[in-house]
């Protein structure tokens, strides 16, 4: 029996996942809420998606729906593709209609799973498995309704349970759709390994003035990526792997998971600067926002929100310092006026507030 993949979120993720996966010859699900449906009804019209560049071929989705229910079920696995903010809505809908034994996971970790896990264990049927992967698998740009310019497919995947004791099980069953995804110790990991994290704040930040002249009309990899500028990202590199030590995660640089992830797109390199010099796959996106919508709808608000703020707190509770990554939330609050401190994901918000290093992780591998 073929299995069948349902994709929530028809952004240009989920439907280079879609074509990903109807390629290998699984049948597709497509979801989205109604209020997002308009990439939905471009591909109901057209009939199908297209991905052209580093993954290439044409798929008609086997369901195009706006109802959950239909969406997920007799689904063999459940794939969230969708930005930070939206992972409490589409996740804990999903569990209202799960059946015993499916598997559900946001490919955009964010904390994902830490986010949604306590109101998802109330909602969801007990043999089901919450989980969340480090990052999204493609690198693409939509270039017309439906059609998907796919810079890169990443070759390493890390995904994780929670609580992590299920992460054979999740493991078992992503690998099925996704040969090259691998365990991670927990969600921590996953979290903590999202490479967006240093990547988008620091070179847009320090190019301000560039990007609202060209009004984000640039080759982010190709023009921003500077010595200095890369000098910073490699500083708040050092700072996310130390707050992990802390907690007993040995994280991977930077520089390292770029090599697993797109080592055949003949990336090297031991710094940010060294790395980004060779990413030729990557070097002629043009993101084309202003600053405000490309901190607002993209990934660069996301690792404010959902990644620096989380790792600071974590510093501030462990005496680890983290001076590279406040200065650069402390500037992005005086840029986009925006109380980045008090909307994004901390120690607090989490529950973790007072806890030790052991206390912390036990949750995370037990629930």
């Amino acid at each position: 029996m073929v299995k069948r993949a349902t994709i929530l979120g028809c952004g240009s993720g989920g439907m280079t996942m879609a074509v990903d996966l109807g390629l290998k010859g699984f049948k597709i699900n497509i979801f989205d809420f109604p209020d997002y449906s308009k990439n939905l009804k471009l591909v109901e019209e057209k009939g199908s998606i297209e991905a052209y560049g580093n993954l290439e071929g044409k798929v008609e989705p086997d369901v195009i729906t706006t109802d959950m229910n239909e969406a997920v079920q007799d689904s063999d696995a459940i794939f969230a593709t969708i930005r930070a903010y939206g992972a409490e809505r589409f996740i804990l809908e999903a569990a209202k209609h799960m059946e015993p034994g499916q598997i559900i996971m946001n490919w955009s970790s964010y904390l994902a799973a830490l986010r949604t896990y306590k109101e998802f264990n109330k909602i969801a049927p007990k043999e089901t498995i919450l989980g969340e992967g480090a990052i999204l698998p493609y690198f693409v740009k939509p270039t017309a309704p439906g059609v998907m310019n796919v810079f890169g497919v990443k070759a390493h995947l890390w995904a994780a349970a929670m609580p992590g004791n299920k992460t054979p099980e999740l493991i078992k069953v992503v690998k099925e759709f996704f040969p090259n995804c691998e365990a991670a110790p927990n969600v921590l990991y996953t979290s903590l390994t999202n490479p967006n994290l240093q990547v988008h704040v620091p070179p847009v930040l320090l190019n301000t003035g560039f990007w609202e002249k060209n009004e984000g009309d640039l080759e982010f990899y190709g023009t921003l990526m500077t010595p200095k500028v890369a000098h910073v990202m490699d500083l708040v590199d050092k700072e996310r792997i130390a707050v992990g030590k802390k907690l007993g995660l040995e994280l991977i640089p930077k520089p390292e998971v770029l090599k697993m992830e797109y080592g055949q797109y003949g990336v090297k390199g031991e710094t940010m600067y060294e790395v980004y010099s060779t990413f030729a796959s990557h070097r002629s996106w043009r993101p084309g926002l202003s600053l405000d919508d490309f901190a607002a709808k993209t990934a660069f608000g996301e690792d404010l929100l959902y990644g620096y703020v989380f790792i600071s707190s974590l510093g501030d509770q462990f005496g680890i310092p983290t001076p590279a990554i406040d200065t650069m939330t402390n500037l992005a609050e005086l840029v986009l006026q925006r109380d980045f401190w008090k909307e994004g994901v901390s120690v607090k918000s989490l529950g973790f507030e007072g806890m030790t290093p052991e206390q912390i992780m036990d949750y995370v591998m037990k629930g």
